[in-house]
């Protein structure tokens, strides 16, 4: 339901832009702003469900009959992980909500520039800049996206606050489309890799990377004809609005299908194995130059598809 107040703020957003409705702003953002709303909801009850969760688990392990398998240590990664996946979604819900608050001030009243109205955006792109480069958590294409941002968001305030003619909006266009790039090659090696072997994949998973897949295609597509209409001032097809205006929800849709497919998968696997990754024995095979085994080399984390298995061929002589 969150994923569908947003593809709705999209829906209207762009038919407004295409000027195929006259809406107001109000109407526009307010199915993204009740998702936040729904969102805070979800953190609360999220918090109250683990509070009590940990506290029915303490009480049962002091009682002489109890027969729990699990022991103290196994529930303190199942809340520190609890507790790093809401603090993460609800400050990226309260910066989004931040901008959606300041985007509206820009465009009911024109009282703030761009860059002010970018302020939450900035923090965050500045943050996962620094994240990567400084803490080295992050892999270096990450870092690449993180800087194509930051680049398109600098170029769009210089060409709308400072009035820069010498800035196109193909040039501010072009890092988009490169980032969307990035993260479709990025897709295909991640399903590739499942295919061959190197990646374990859950069923949830493989169907989120075809989901993220498909909306990455389908985004630089819709990038592609944007870059090819602005600005409207000149006679666009009808065609060509209904377009822009069907396939932009469209996106969020699918992001948000695949979201909550990988997110019930990770439910569950909280509540199998506690917070804690699962245990891969290796397997033995034999091959004409000698035995070789299947190693687990562990679990990555991979944004938006979770914890996901790696596997290596090591030949033992």
């Amino acid at each position: 339901m969150v994923s569908v107040g947003f593809s709705l703020s999209v829906l209207f957003g762009m038919a407004r832009w295409t000027r195929l409705l006259r809406i107001p702003f109000w109407f526009i953002l307010l199915p993204s702003w009740c998702s936040h709303v729904g969102l805070l909801v979800c953190h609360i009850l999220s918090a109250r469900a683990l509070s009590r969760f940990i506290s029915e688990a303490n009480e049962s392990r002091q009682r002489p009959d109890s027969r729990d398998h699990l022991n103290r240590t196994e529930y303190l990664p199942l809340l520190q992980r609890s507790l790093k996946f809401g603090l993460k979604t609800g400050v990226l819900s309260f910066f989004v909500f931040m901008f959606e608050v300041l985007i509206y001030i820009q465009l009911a009243w024109d009282s703030v520039s761009l860059a002010v109205v970018f302020l939450p955006l900035w923090i965050l792109v500045a943050g996962g800049i620094l994240d990567g480069i400084i803490c080295k958590t992050q892999h270096f294409l990450r870092v690449i996206c993180w800087i194509l941002i930051c680049i398109a968001m600098t170029m769009t305030v210089l060409k709308v606050d400072y009035e820069m003619d010498a800035i196109r909006w193909r040039m501010i266009v072009s890092p988009v489309v490169a980032l969307l790039s990035i993260i479709s090659a990025t897709l295909i090696y991640i399903v590739y890799g499942h295919q061959i072997g190197y990646y374990q994949l859950t069923e949830s998973q493989l169907t989120a990377g075809n989901l993220y897949s498909l909306a990455a295609l389908i985004c630089i597509v819709l990038f592609v004809v944007i870059g090819e209409v602005i600005p409207l001032t000149r006679p666009v097809e009808i065609e060509t609005r209904i377009f822009i205006v069907v396939m932009s929800p469209l996106v969020v849709c699918l992001v948000g299908m695949g979201a909550w497919v990988v997110s019930r998968d990770e439910f569950g696997r909280l509540l199998l194995y506690g917070g804690q990754s699962a245990v891969h024995p290796m397997r033995l095979q034999w091959e004409s130059d000698g035995w070789t085994s299947v190693q687990s080399k562990g679990v990555t984390t991979i944004p938006m598809f979770g914890e996901v298995r790696l596997v290596s061929f090591i030949p033992i002589l």
